[in-house]
């Protein structure tokens, strides 16, 4: 009957964003009754290496708002072409018209909201599947009542939406929450974006949103001016259902910082609009042409993924826990436990897209084994590269490819630079002050040059689609003498010891740009 359109991605926006945002999330799916309606959330720009918003909350949603959930990932690269023309990381126009290009074909009806809302029909019986269902072709909006921070932080109970409804029911009266506040038409109430239900096919014929509204407030205005231009009218469905929102204003949002805020132009995208129609972006809006991931929590989930990788690459341990020391003696000392390891280094790449290329360069044998059947176990589809002056790795694996690495730097999505010793085996004690042979030191040696040149050339070996610099991970780089190495180069986090994985982008300093440096100790020379 109705795809719900949300949009928002994987950090802090206002206050206590998480509860907010599953109370919301439940609470629309348990009004929903048919089994067309869905919920779509566009998860705009969050970091590569960050899961999805909703992965990120999965355990705080109910098992129906799980299974009518389909997530659309916007990748940082897909983003990147209208960074400069924006000083917002998530935008509106363009999420809720990936999701409308996207939505079921089937349902009548888009409800436009956000990811703070609850909407409690009126007559308890109903669901707003019925409500929909029964009211003639349209345009509706319904007022937004504002629930007080603590009633929704204090009172309620995120999994629990059937009765977070029915304490509004209760609350609506008992606490005088239900004001209308009206406004200038075609905006029938102020906050119109929380409700809007509009005919699907209405959309399509007007284009969708305006995707030049780059800067924040009134997406949902421009919407309602061109709607009802194309609709003749504006209504109501206050006598259907009450709209309520989790007011989050003690923390001031990126779009609320009075006079900071940067807005959309009025008078250009509200009081002169003169039709419905945006024909110079009749043919790209919702972008139908780009490939746009789409995740589902009652399937397939990241945890899955991780778990089916890392089970296939190594067996469980056999003793409760293994002792290792940090002790500045050991400083030369590079041995490391591979199965121990191996699972940071798979969270490290779990949330990139399946089709990205992997360049692994390294010096363990065993190391690739491993992570060559935990990368395919994840369900990534791109190859792992392996420049053929790493010798001594095992390149006839499947979905190993090898190459020259000036050539396979071009075609890179992201890197592992692993710092291991060649000789020691995966059965072989950690940490009891092992000096590496000349094999080792012969093979590292390649490593770390293969790593300055990377990162050094980052700008011109970018393969040409990508805009963003690629991400590099470094196994075995923490209090041994290849930490200064992999951090003068790497803007990297401080981790603890005992994960043994560092991950950045290349530190892109000018003097460091096209230069391969030289080090003695931490000092470039």
């Amino acid at each position: 009957m109705f795809s719900v359109i949300l949009y928002g991605r994987n950090d802090s926006h206002g206050y206590n964003l998480h509860k907010r945002a599953a109370i919301s999330f439940n609470a629309i799916a348990e009004v929903m009754s048919d089994p067309d309606d869905e919920l779509l959330f566009v998860d705009y720009n969050t970091p590569d290496d960050h899961p999805t918003f909703p992965e990120a909350i999965q355990d705080t949603l109910t098992d129906k708002a799980k299974k009518v959930m389909r997530i659309f990932r916007v990748r940082p690269e897909q983003h990147v072409h209208l960074r400069a023309r924006t000083h917002l990381v998530a935008l509106e126009a363009q999420s809720r018209n990936v999701a409308l290009r996207r939505s079921n074909p089937r349902n009548r009806w888009i409800l436009y909201t956000n990811t703070d809302m609850l909407l409690v029909p009126r007559n308890e019986k109903e669901s707003l599947s019925d409500i929909l269902a029964a009211v003639p072709d349209g345009f509706y909006q319904v007022p937004r009542f504002e629930l007080p921070e603590m009633l929704w932080e204090a009172a309620f109970d995120r999994r629990d939406p059937a009765a977070n409804l029915a304490k509004l029911r209760d609350w609506s009266m008992r606490f005088h929450l239900n004001q209308v506040v009206l406004n200038h038409m075609p905006m029938r109430y102020d906050a119109l974006g929380d409700f809007q239900a509009v005919l699907r096919e209405d959309m399509f014929a007007i284009h969708g949103f305006d995707e030049e509204m780059l800067l924040g407030w009134h997406c949902d205005s421009n919407l309602a001016a061109r709607l009802a231009l194309y609709r003749g009218s504006v209504d109501t469905l206050i006598d259907k259902v009450f709209g309520y929102h989790c007011d989050h204003t003690r923390v001031a949002a990126a779009n609320n910082k009075g006079r900071q805020t940067k807005m959309n132009d009025h008078d250009r995208f509200l009081w002169n609009v003169s039709s419905p129609y945006l024909p110079a972006q009749a043919e790209t809006w919702g972008w139908p042409d780009l490939e746009i991931e789409e995740i589902r929590l009652d399937r397939d989930t990241a945890f899955e993924r991780f778990a089916a990788g890392v089970g296939a690459a190594i067996q469980p341990a056999t003793e409760p826990y293994r002792t290792t020391n940090v002790e500045w003696h050991l400083f030369h000392d590079l041995t490391y436990d591979l199965p121990h390891t191996l699972p940071f280094v798979c969270d490290q790449v779990l949330t990139y897209p399946r089709d990205s290329a992997l360049m692994l360069v390294g010096t363990r044998a065993d190391f690739l084994r491993h992570f060559a059947i935990a990368w395919r176990a994840m369900g990534f589809t791109g190859p792992i590269l392996v420049p053929d002056e790493c010798e001594g790795l095992p390149t006839d694996l499947p979905g190993v490819e090898a190459g020259p690495f000036a050539e396979l730097l071009r075609r890179s999505d992201m890197f592992i630079f692993e710092f291991g010793l060649a000789t020691q085996g995966i059965s072989d004690p950690v940490r009891t002050g092992r000096h590496p042979q000349p094999l080792d030191e012969k093979r590292l040696k390649v490593v770390s040059r293969l790593l300055r040149q990377a990162a050094s050339l980052e700008d011109e070996t970018r393969p040409r689609a990508r805009r963003l610099p690629r991400r590099f991970i470094g196994v075995n780089v923490i209090y041994n003498r290849f930490w200064p190495l992999f951090t003068d180069y790497v803007s990297a986090n401080i981790n603890p010891f005992c994960g043994q994985v560092l991950a950045g982008i290349p530190r892109l300093a000018p003097g460091m740009k096209g230069k391969v440096l030289r080090f003695r100790g931490r000092h470039a020379i």
